[in-house]
């Protein structure tokens, strides 16, 4: 299975991003993709819809820490991709006045269901450090991003 760490590190990372509305972040996160190389731009408008589609059957909010782990299965995805957002302020409003300050999106194959599962698995853990959190949030740039992550999922 891939690191999770690695995933986000592939995928990118956007800093201070905040937006209306949660469609807004899932095209902005899947636009980092498009233009990183991760998923090709011909299924953009699918991954955008099959995110916001699944986030419509279940929240991926876990409001009591302000993150969320939007997520879904698309035909022409090559293996588990995923990408994240920061922002004290919030990166987006799950309801009016609880900010989600981070966000992290995956894709994945369908064929790939168990390392799906285990990604958000992965990440779900790694996020449970309020540490880890609330250095996340601050950072500088992607790269300390990147290094808080690795070092919590060394420990974990």
């Amino acid at each position: 299975m891939t690191n999770v760490v690695d995933i986000i590190a592939s995928g990118g990372v956007v800093l201070s991003a905040s937006y209306p509305e949660f469609a807004d972040v899932v095209a902005r996160l899947v636009d980092t993709l498009v233009g990183r190389g991760q998923l090709p731009e011909s299924l953009r408008d699918a991954a955008i819809a099959a995110v916001c589609e699944r986030e419509e059957l279940s929240s991926t909010v876990m409001v009591e820490i302000g993150v969320s782990i939007p997520h879904a299965r698309l035909e022409g995805v090559d293996g588990v991709i995923g990408a994240m957002a920061v922002s004290p302020d919030g990166v987006y409003q799950a309801m009016t006045g609880v900010p989600i300050t981070i966000v992290v999106l995956v894709l994945s194959s369908p064929d790939l269901a168990g390392d799906h599962l285990n990604v958000l698995a992965g990440l779900s853990m790694l996020l449970q450090s309020e540490t880890v959190r609330s250095g996340v949030v601050v950072a500088d740039g992607d790269s300390t991003v990147l290094e808080l992550l690795r070092e919590q999922s060394a420990r974990t």
